[in-house]
């Protein structure tokens, strides 16, 4: 969370005039953003940029605002925080860059832009996407209602449509909420807790 607030706290002082050249966060999203342009020009034989294959991780480090730097930086930190105590630290990097690669990967085959994707949502919802996995396995070996897992499911599709349609000025970056959540529930025997229990949501 402090390297998001470092970077967006650089583009922000570089756009008030306080740092120099004014353009620095284009200069950062330039050769850290996942660019769908680039992936395009890399699936359809063109020349592949070197900035490509970083940025399917690196892109999940930037945010396009302060709002957007909050609402991804208030979740990242309840279910980050809480993830990385159950995973340890390097299985909970694996699993950022991992979601947040996923996410990159769908965007870049879905999204019609040729605008660039920032932000930790993919790996967010990858972070949404391990936990309920690990609340299905639970439910398949204990039994009980199915109520709550459909219900997160739900409020996150509609959270995705509300976002879509009502998010003014910005684009929503679903196909990298899609592609993160089903990488992290994927992930989620490989990189489960090693004790079965309920799950933490």
């Amino acid at each position: 969370m402090l390297v998001f607030a470092v970077l967006e706290g650089i583009s922000q002082l570089s756009e008030a005039g306080v740092l120099v050249p004014p353009d620095i966060r284009f200069e950062v999203y330039k050769q850290l953003a996942f660019w769908d342009l680039y992936f395009d020009s890399a699936t359809g034989g063109e020349e592949i940029f070197s900035q490509l294959w970083p940025s399917f991780v690196t892109h999940g480090f930037l945010h396009g605002g302060v709002l957007h730097l909050v609402m991804n930086g208030v979740i990242f930190l309840a279910l980050g925080g809480m993830l990385a105590n159950v995973l340890g630290t390097l299985r909970f990097l694996a699993l950022f860059a991992m979601t947040a690669a996923a996410g990159a990967l769908t965007f870049g085959v879905l999204a019609e832009t040729n605008g660039p994707l920032v932000g930790a949502s993919g790996a967010i919802f990858g972070f949404f996407g391990i936990l309920k996995r690990w609340e299905w396995r639970h439910l398949r070996m204990y039994g009980g209602s199915y109520r709550r897992f459909l219900g997160t499911i739900i409020a996150l599709v509609v959270l995705n449509v509300a976002l879509f349609l009502f998010f003014p000025g910005g684009r929503i970056a679903w196909e990298a909420h899609l592609g993160g959540f089903v990488a992290g529930f994927l992930l989620g025997p490989v990189l489960g807790p090693r004790i079965s229990g309920p799950s933490p949501i």
